[in-house]
């Protein structure tokens, strides 16, 4: 039997993944400890041995556990991040919040002056709420070294871990965390106000903790109709913005259209949409007027 053999025999029983050869992949990979890469390479090799923790780990991926928390890490926007049960493991689609930061971090880069020389740079300041396992933060803070990036959440567990994180990827850099329900905890203003929030309905939330998902259903779980959170960071959030300062929000697609109406309602401007890799709107975003 070659490894590719293996691979397609252990992961045709992952019913709940996507994208279940991928998986093995990624699991044979990690107990041989090589890169996927490597292992691709390898596919039409036969297998001698394998560790027996390559068995255990497709085991709790068929219980339904993910790949991210049995690895212990995550790779987001061309990092690995730790990740653990006290947190939400980050999720490609959320690159997208990081993109609409660095997309909006530009109304504030200087301008060209009237005789053509150049303002002097200035730091912005940058919040991410909710802040998990510190991805977007760090992610922010390694894109943008010359600004002040502030990390906040209301899990000290999950603080810990985004410190951790900030620690092994960014030991030269300092980043301010800060346990906050939302905005009770934050003073000052922000040019950039960025929040991937739990927008997870609750049913459904419980639904995907019943089934064996290990993100903590905090970080999931948005109220009724997931939109709880979203509603509060759109109706608080106006106050800590710098004038012109930018809100993003990570979302659903299909809270999209009641966000939008909200922005407009609680007085932002130049509303403005980003899309994931499907096509739908994953990210929400307005400025303080």
């Amino acid at each position: 039997m070659n490894y590719r053999e293996l691979i397609l025999n252990e992961s045709s029983s992952f019913s709940d993944s996507d994208s279940p050869f991928l998986d093995a992949v990624l699991l044979m990979a990690h107990s041989l400890g090589i890169t996927k890469e490597k292992l691709f390479s390898m596919l039409s090799e036969r297998v001698d041995s394998v560790p027996q923790s390559f068995f255990d780990m497709t085991e709790r991926r068929r219980n339904g556990e993910s790949i991210a928390h049995i690895r212990g890490f995550r790779e987001f926007y061309g990092r690995e991040f730790l990740v653990n049960s006290d947190v939400l493991s980050p999720r490609q689609d959320t690159e997208v919040l990081v993109e609409a930061v660095l997309e909006s971090s530009k109304l504030f880069e200087p301008s060209a002056g009237i005789n053509g020389s150049l303002d002097v740079v200035r730091e912005i300041s940058i919040l991410d709420l909710c802040t998990g396992c510190g991805a977007v933060a760090i992610s922010l803070a390694a894109e943008m070294p010359n600004h002040k990036v502030t990390a906040s959440d209301i899990s000290s567990a999950a603080l810990d871990l985004a410190k951790k994180n900030a620690q092994r990827l960014l030991p030269a850099q300092s980043l301010i965390f800060i346990e906050s329900d939302l905005f009770s905890e934050i003073d000052g203003k922000f040019e950039i106000i960025a929040a991937n929030p739990p927008y997870v309905p609750h049913y459904q939330a419980e639904q995907l903790i019943a089934k064996g998902w290990k993100d903590p259903l905090i970080s999931l779980d948005g109220g009724i109709d997931g939109m709880e959170y979203i509603r509060k960071i759109i109706m608080e959030g106006y106050e800590y913005l710098s004038h012109n300062g930018v809100l993003l929000l990570e979302m659903d697609p299909h809270q999209a259209s009641e966000s939008l109406a909200l922005f407009g309602e609680m007085g932002y401007i130049d509303l403005k949409t980003w899309k994931d890799l499907t096509g739908s709107i994953r990210v929400v975003g307005g400025r303080h007027g």
